[in-house]
């Protein structure tokens, strides 16, 4: 009884395969990608992070400063990697004011950070979680901002992103 209903089906779904090779070809030929905007030029332009300078404080902690062609009230994450063991040693935010950002004084979980060659790696994006509406504003949701180390993040939010290492 069950055999006529199991041919039914079986003869069903090899007539839905058999032109599903026809439709695959067809749709290959058809294919057509969308056009968008180039996004080489994003990092032409002065240098938005005109100077990064880390820096002790007697008794050894450490501090980081910098100048930032950014407007005020910019949120920065700056995040601290020890080069040799690539281990991130501290990880802070600051915010620009009159165009440049200090972070209060940072000590590492044993102390100061021990003398070694160190990553700061500075990152901005430009939504809404991570800078207000006035930053937003001022920078057209960071669309406007071109030099060195902008991009484009994921989703396509405009993001800064910079990398550069110092011995301490």
């Amino acid at each position: 009884m069950l055999r006529a209903p199991c041919t039914a089906v079986a003869l069903f779904l090899a007539a839905a395969l058999a032109g599903c090779g026809q439709r695959d070809r067809h749709a290959s030929s058809s294919l057509s990608f969308e056009d968008l905007p180039d996004t080489a030029g994003l990092s032409q332009g002065s240098s938005i992070l005109s100077a990064l300078e880390p820096y002790r404080l007697p008794g050894g902690s450490l501090r980081v400063r910098g100048s930032a062609g950014l407007p005020d009230g910019t949120r920065l994450q700056i995040t601290i990697v020890r080069a040799s063991t690539a281990e991130t040693v501290k990880q802070i935010q600051v915010l620009v004011q009159d165009r440049a950002f200090e972070s209060p004084p940072l000590m590492g979980d044993r102390g100061p950070f021990p003398p070694d060659l160190y990553r700061f790696d500075v990152l901005a994006l430009f939504d809404a979680t991570w800078q207000t509406a006035e930053v937003l504003a001022a920078t057209d949701q960071g669309r406007r901002l071109r030099g060195p180390g902008m991009t484009r993040g994921n989703l396509g939010v405009p993001a800064f992103v910079l990398h550069q290492e110092r011995r301490l």
